[in-house]
């Protein structure tokens, strides 16, 4: 079988879908998929091992100003989807997903001529360019974690005044996605609860929504042996997304005994600010750190250092720091947000409302304060990651998904 997956960001730090893009890539071809791959910056690690790649040029200029382009961008600038970026963004729209489709159309058209594809797979961008891709007879699937709806509510819930709105409603392309999603072969998402919130958000049809779960290197994270750390949480996640619950994780802590510190792995000020602001907010900067950002060996240590992860967000469409800390044998402490619940359940971790700093406070403490409840917790969770949220699972899912769109059209 000979696969195009098309990913508009492909660094690993640009987002899960880089690490999407990976690891996917990788496990498809282990498993003898033809793999090739369109993907636009940042760009991945070497996939070159196990796939043929296309770069796909993209100047990531949204709420970059003008004046600030430097002589290599303003050159490009003038060449015509770069303008067309350009354009947009000074409009405010993100217009990222619509240029790379339309890019990759345009770049497909000269590949079709010496390969052929049984399928394409676009991660994540449902831009314009995927319904071009299927005039040329090749099924078009795409897999959408979760529907942007939830971004754009969430930051429309800070928005202090009328230009920022406005600003945040323009920012999303939902009327694209909307449009083309409804006209694909196919929609993987990774839980049951995503196939509801695509079905609320974008009217798909429940019976065109395939469930493959998220993978994750099960070699990679494991327990390294280390001491645990028994009054430290820890937060994995961007403390600028407002579904990530950060707020509530602060009023937690703010609650807890004064020997209890909490470790984020993300940018702290002056990068980030809004974590800081909050932990001054709650009284509790003195016990907060942050680590920046760290490559996956540095990721396994924390998770096998630290007493429990902490996930306090308001909506997960699917939760993959759970699942990490899971397979490194640490409890998890997360609300019942989302996906939440189909990836912790009540053999590796406990289950909390969201949006409730004093249940987050108490589930912490009955973890921190029953050393035996901890480890039986990791202990499952362990198991519970391996069995259900590795790469090579995930990938043989989708390969079936494949298999199933290919033998219906």
């Amino acid at each position: 079988m000979k696969v195009l997956l098309l990913c508009y960001r492909g660094g690993p730090f640009c987002g899960g879908q880089g690490i999407y893009l990976f690891y996917l890539s990788r496990e498809l071809a282990r498993l003898g998929v033809d793999v090739d791959v369109l993907v636009g910056p940042p760009y991945p690690d070497p996939l070159d091992e196990w796939a043929t790649v296309y770069k796909i040029e993209n100047l990531n200029i949204w709420a970059v100003r003008t004046r600030d382009f430097g002589p290599g961008r303003l050159l490009r600038i003038f060449s015509v989807w770069n303008f067309i970026d350009y354009l947009f963004t000074r409009f405010h729209f993100f217009s990222e997903m619509e240029t790379f489709s339309m890019r990759s159309f345009f770049i497909l058209k000269k590949i079709l001529k010496i390969k052929r594809y049984d399928i394409i797979h676009d991660v994540n961008s449902l831009g314009w360019g995927l319904l071009l891709m299927k005039k040329y007879g090749i099924p078009v699937i795409s897999t959408i974690h979760h529907p942007l709806t939830r971004d754009r509510d969430a930051d429309l819930m800070i928005n202090e005044t009328l230009w920022d709105k406005l600003t945040t409603i323009l920012f999303y392309p939902l009327v694209m996605q909307r449009f083309v999603i409804k006209r694909l072969d196919r929609i993987i998402t990774s839980s049951r609860e995503g196939i509801n919130e695509l079905n609320r958000a974008f009217g798909v049809n429940r019976e065109k929504i395939s469930v493959v779960y998220n993978g994750m290197d099960v070699e990679q994270f494991r327990n390294t042996g280390e001491e645990r750390e028994e009054r430290s949480i820890l937060f994995v996640g961007n403390t600028e997304d407002q579904k990530k619950g950060i707020r509530f994780l602060m009023e937690a802590l703010a609650g807890l005994p004064d020997d209890i510190a909490l470790t984020i792995v993300d940018e702290g000020p002056p990068k980030k600010e809004n974590a800081a602001r909050l932990a001054r907010q709650f009284g509790v900067q003195k016990r907060v750190s942050f680590t920046g950002r760290v490559d996956q060996k540095e990721l396994a240590g924390l998770y096998s250092r630290k007493a429990i992860l902490v996930m306090s967000s308001l909506y997960e469409g699917f939760g993959l720091p759970a699942a990490e800390a899971m397979a490194c044998e640490t409890p998890v402490v997360a609300t019942r947000a989302g996906a939440l619940p189909e990836v912790v359940d009540g053999s590796c971790g406990i289950l909390v409302d969201p949006g409730d700093a004093r249940q987050l406070r108490d589930a912490i403490l009955k973890v921190l304060n029953d050393r035996d409840k901890g480890l039986r917790l990791g202990k499952n969770g362990r198991k519970r990651a391996v069995e259900n949220f590795s790469w090579e699972t995930a990938a043989k899912n989708t390969l079936e998904v494949y298999k199933d769109v290919i033998h219906l059209t």
